[in-house]
């Protein structure tokens, strides 16, 4: 069965409406030409606070141990922080590899998005975690306050980020013989030196 991967969902999630359609001009930071504004920010944290919610939600009304249960929050917090500097940090990561990266079109993002929440509609029944990040998905976008629409337009652009982080890992990663937790801190130092390099300017 092609489940949907549960980090794939928080991934995007707290990726989302990093290409928002923001008008005004209050740019917090810029990388090779990208700005990341202070309402792309103030959306970010809003997500992350909601995904957050909702998963710790989730994982508490589950049969894990107290010590799983404690273990799996820690991680939804780190994958879903509100720290400003950790968010902003972020999305000029994003940014930067976006920048370098043309992955996949918007069109084909769109349909992985839509066969994704397709997948989770056909296994609902029968599989209760599936039906449980189903309901997970619908009300973060009923408290995100937009439309199942306008989630998968957004969620096209957080894949696409998604998909072209994933590839310069993949070319970081040929002909090194590394364990999955040392290529993810190793390729995470080597973006950190490779922005350092770049164009990036932090206004406030």
């Amino acid at each position: 069965m092609k489940k949907l991967n549960l980090m794939i969902i928080v991934t995007v999630f707290s990726m989302i409406l990093f290409c928002s359609c923001a008008q005004n001009n209050d740019v917090m930071a810029s990388v090779n030409g990208i700005d990341i504004k202070k309402s792309d920010y103030e959306v970010r944290l809003k997500s992350n606070e909601i995904m957050a919610e909702l998963m710790t939600e989730d994982i508490n009304n589950s049969d894990f141990t107290s010590e799983e249960k404690n273990t799996k929050i820690m991680e939804i917090k780190e994958k879903c922080s509100t720290d400003k500097e950790t968010i902003i940090n972020s999305m000029i990561e994003t940014a930067f590899i976006d920048s370098k990266y043309d992955s996949i079109t918007h069109e084909q993002a769109k349909s992985e998005i839509e066969k994704q929440m397709s997948n989770l509609d056909d296994y609902a029944v029968e599989y209760p975690q599936v039906a449980a990040n189903g309901k997970i998905m619908d009300e973060y976008i009923k408290r995100m306050g937009i439309t199942k629409d306008e989630y998968i337009d957004l969620a096209a652009d957080s894949y696409i980020s998604y998909v072209n982080k994933q590839k310069a890992k993949e070319e970081f990663a040929k002909e090194k013989d590394l364990s999955d937790d040392v290529l993810d801190k190793e390729f995470e130092a080597y973006i950190k030196q490779e922005i350092s390099k770049t164009h990036a300017v932090y206004y406030k």
